[in-house]
């Protein structure tokens, strides 16, 4: 590598600034091409500029012109056959109408009005128009144009323009013709008079006049009229269109005005050309100075080799071309030609790329730019090309200057780099944070006010100093009477601030009255709350204030034109609400449109409530009915009904009703406790009824027991004083037959206790045999007593029952008592036997008690299940209309049916699906 001082490398260094002064020169020479170049296509571009807006404002001019031509063609068609009534009839009331119509149509002159044979009858000149150019009265119309447009009239029967002429007052005119016909045939003819001059000097044309010479030639391009007195001679800035009407090959020309000074093309000129020259002297300089630039760059080397930050120099495209030791220490060695976005961060190279960009434009010296770099591995193991997540990464500042040389044969770029990855961590996520809250901040429509303890203001957003007119600076530090406090109520406020500072402000916020700078007032709300530093201590109080002026005013207007429609649904029992769902459906933007009185206190303005409900209904239930659903958090019962409804708008929305059927389930839920109490009252009376039988049910097994036990202590007597002992063997004959009697009687009382023990309702899996045997069991006890046999017939094999088993045997002990009282005064000839059945079919289980008494009479099955009807002379009436509660109460369903003897009770149970079939063991 060759050194700064090397004689070699310093005529190498003289040689390319001898080329680099004979490339400036080539470049100037090719300035100066590119600028004469340039100024050419600008002049050709103006050229072609001006050229295209005169097409377009003359075809503008055109169609003004033709449209208003067309438009009086229509209308004078329509009124001609009018005017020459009016005239008939009255001059006067001919003479205002054409007045009318002259005022209005400043380029038409005169009307006159002609009869079959051409012979002017009545005429009319306007305002201001020199009465020589209207068509005297009673003159015959003898001229070309007029002959011709009356031929013409003839044969086309319909309005027509003449060919331009001229009057005797110097102005060229244009004559309309309207023919009128009746059922003789034609009848004359309306001719309006237009001047050509008034035509092309109209206001509508004013604009384009100021920019272009107007005028109107004929088809030989005679001028006829013109917008100025001077002709101009500037072919290539000229266009004319065909004007029809009044055609006849007349035509609108436009000539531009030539307004561009030739003084800046002639300063550019100069300008360049002294430029050119400026440089050339530059490059002599240049090459003079080149041995004293050799011992500056000398210097420069060795600063760039021992300087401790990282120093590089790039192309303009990147590409590194040297690096010092502080460069190959931090990024590592680098080959040349690699480019520096090699080193950097993938989601930082597109900010390098600009920057290069930057420096690499035309004019720019210098540019900076922060961004992640691929740190060297400490072990030496630096791949500039490794994955992003396996480098550690440092944050360097680089400034990039560009070599002021700009002759050079390649420019380069010197670029020095310091890290600074803790100052850059820090900044970001302090500048993270402060954007976030100014972002907050600035975003928010609510004014927020900061004061400490003391009432000092010391911090208001840009919406609180919108709100009252003040700047920032007008309001921190400022102690009561705050500025913004309106006259006279200052008493008020200070007792408001009072309560505020003892933290008595009530949570739903309070109204105030607040003054704008301007002096104007606005109703606000304000929410107070406590405002607590880092370390948990008050420092003061946070206030929002809203401004609710506007919501107030609107909320006024609509109140009364929505009373009558909210006051009937505001009365009702039941929350009411309307909500619209956005178009992709969804629930968290929906918007609630309707909300009455009650739905506002049960739930508030939220319409997450709404949807709540609803999604509630749909779990409950699959079709659109009333289904009650309750409300953990009002902790109510609701009964909610939800349709879609068509909006005011015609929008598809949703209607909820919600009806607090709370009460109404505390009454259920209470009547279902004295069903529950009546039903244990029914059981206990049905044991008091049986207490006679159960008594001696359990007589006979308790004397058996005192039998056995006083013959076994009489044997054990005698043979003690016999002097003799009994073997354990005749010992266990008596004790057996005594503990079978004892069983006896404790499944009688363990069904007794069973049956009247207090339980809550509690439906489980059970056995319809073990349910019908412990019936039979405590129903037998009356059956022997009355000498009554209980038959049951239950199928082979039954499912389980999902049912409270102690209700469902309360049911069949009731009917098979029942039963046995109808067949105590049965005559003796009939069976004395109660059958109890079971049948399965379609997923129920009926069950079924049949006496052989004396029936039931016609008058008493209608009333049969009534509270308190009984047909016995000492019941209560209350047994059967229990027994149907607790079966409806499954599900199944309770009935009586006449039989051939006697009478048949019926109910029927559902049995669920997932229930196992369980064999019979009865």
């Amino acid at each position: 590598m060759k050194t700064p001082n090397d004689p070699s490398a310093r005529r190498a260094e003289l040689r390319a600034i001898r080329w680099l002064t004979l490339t400036h020169a080539f470049g100037m020479g090719l300035f100066v091409l590119l600028m004469a170049t340039f100024f050419w296509y600008l002049r050709t571009v103006e050229v072609d500029q001006q050229k295209q807006a005169l097409y377009r404002d003359i075809a503008s001019a055109q169609t003004a012109l033709r449209r208003e031509l067309r438009d009086d063609q229509d209308e004078v068609g329509l009124v001609a056959e009018e005017w020459i009534a009016r005239a008939r009839r009255s001059a006067g009331a001919a003479a205002r109408a054409v007045e009318d119509f002259l005022a209005r149509r400043g380029s038409a002159v005169y009307v006159a009005l002609a009869d079959a044979e051409g012979h002017v009858t009545w005429s009319m000149a306007s305002r201001g128009a020199m009465p020589i150019g209207a068509r005297e009265r009673g003159a015959a119309i003898a001229d070309p144009a007029g002959q011709d447009a009356l031929a013409e009239l003839h044969q086309r029967q319909r309005p027509v323009f003449t060919q331009p002429f001229s009057s005797a007052a110097s102005d060229v005119l244009v004559e309309l013709y309207a023919p009128v016909y009746d059922d003789s045939g034609f009848t004359g003819a309306v001719i309006v008079g237009y001047s050509l001059n008034r035509m092309l000097g109209g206001s509508l044309l004013q604009t384009i006049r100021d920019r272009y010479q107007l005028s109107i030639v004929d088809r030989d391009g005679n001028s006829l009229v013109s917008s100025s007195l001077f002709e101009i001679d500037l072919a290539h800035l000229s266009h004319e269109l065909p004007l029809d009407p009044p055609g006849h090959g007349v035509r609108l020309r436009a000539f531009a005005y030539d307004m561009q000074p030739h003084l800046v093309d002639r300063s550019l000129v100069a300008a360049v050309i002294g430029l050119s020259l400026a440089i050339l002297a530059t490059l002599l300089m240049l090459w003079r100075h080149a041995r004293r630039r050799l011992f500056a760059e000398y210097e420069r080397d060795r600063l760039f080799t021992l300087s401790p930050d990282p120093l590089c120099v790039f192309e303009l495209d990147g590409a590194l071309v040297r690096g010092n030791p502080a460069f190959e220490s931090v990024l590592g060695g680098g080959e040349r030609r690699r480019r520096i976005d090699r080193w950097v961060h993938p989601d930082d190279r597109e900010q390098v790329a600009t920057a290069l960009a930057q420096i690499a434009a035309p004019g720019a010296s210098s540019a900076s730019f922060e961004a992640r770099f691929r740190a060297r591995d400490p072990f030496g193991a630096t791949e500039p090309d490794a994955p992003a997540g396996t480098a550690a990464w440092r944050w360097l500042h680089w400034l990039l200057r560009r070599d002021a040389d700009a002759d050079a044969p390649r420019p380069l770029l010197y670029a020095v780099a310091r890290d600074v990855t803790e100052r850059r961590n820090a900044e970001l996520a302090l500048t993270a944070e402060t954007a976030f809250r100014e972002a907050m901040e600035d975003s928010m429509l609510t004014g927020m006010r900061a004061f400490d303890l003391g009432g000092r203001i010391t911090y208001v957003n840009r919406a609180f100093c919108r709100m009252v007119g003040l700047d920032a600076h007008e309001l921190v530090g400022a102690l009561p009477p705050y500025p913004y406090w309106p006259p006279g109520n200052t008493e008020a406020n200070h007792e408001s601030l009072s309560r505020v500072l003892r933290g008595d402000a009530p949570a739903s916020g309070f109204e105030v009255k607040v003054r704008r700078k301007d002096g104007s007032l606005f109703d606000a709300r304000m929410y107070v709350s406590p405002l607590i530093d880092r370390h948990g201590k008050q420092t003061g109080w946070m206030t929002s204030m809203t401004d609710v002026t506007e919501p107030k005013r609107i909320r006024e207007q609509l109140a009364a034109a929505h009373e009558r429609f909210t006051t009937v649904l505001d009365e009702l029992d039941a929350a009411v609400s309307v909500v619209a769902h956005p178009p992709d459906g969804a629930f968290d933007r929906a918007e609630l449109l309707f909300a009455n009185r009650m739905y506002r206190q049960l739930f508030g303005t939220d319409s997450r409530r709404h949807e709540a409900l609803l999604a509630a209904r749909d779990l409950e239930a699959a079709d659109d009915g009333p289904t009650e659903i309750f409300d953990a958090a009002l902790g109510r019962w609701f009964e909610v009904r939800g349709r879609q409804i068509r909006w005011v708008d015609g929008s598809a929305v949703e209607m909820l009703v919600a009806t607090d059927v709370t009460r109404r389930r505390h009454v259920e839920e209470q009547q279902r406790e004295q069903d529950r109490k009546l039903q244990r009252t029914s059981r206990l009376v049905t044991m008091g009824e049986m207490a006679s039988s159960l008594a001696h049910e359990l007589n006979q097994p308790l004397t058996a027991i005192a039998n056995y036990c006083m013959g076994l202590s009489a044997r054990i007597r005698a043979r003690a004083a016999a002097g003799a002992s009994m073997a354990p063997d005749e010992l266990l004959a008596p004790l057996a037959k005594t503990a079978a009697q004892a069983a006896r009687a404790g499944e009688v009382i363990r069904r007794i206790r069973n049956f009247v023990k207090r339980s809550e309702p509690e439906r489980r899996r059970c056995d319809i045999g073990v349910i019908v045997a412990d019936a039979v069991g405590l129903a037998e006890i009356d059956a022997r007593r009355l000498g009554i046999q209980v038959v049951t017939r239950l199928p082979a094999e039954m499912p389980s029952l999902s049912a409270d088993p102690i209700l469902i045997e309360q049911v069949l002990l009731n009917l098979l008592k029942n039963g046995i009282e109808a067949m105590r005064d049965a005559p003796a000839d009939r069976p004395h036997v109660i059958t109890l059945a079971v049948e399965l079919a379609d997923g129920h289980a009926e069950f079924s008690v049949t006496d052989h008494g004396n029936g039931l009479p016609h008058d008493a099955r209608e009333r049969l299940f009534e509270p308190f009807f009984t047909t016995k002379a000492e019941g209560m009436g209350i047994g059967l209309n229990i027994c149907r509660s607790i079966v409806e109460s499954h599900k199944g369903r309770l009935w009586a049916e006449s039989a051939s003897s006697g009478c048949s009770f019926r109910f029927t149970l559902p049995v669920p699906s997932s229930m196992a079939v369980v064999a019979d063991t009865v």
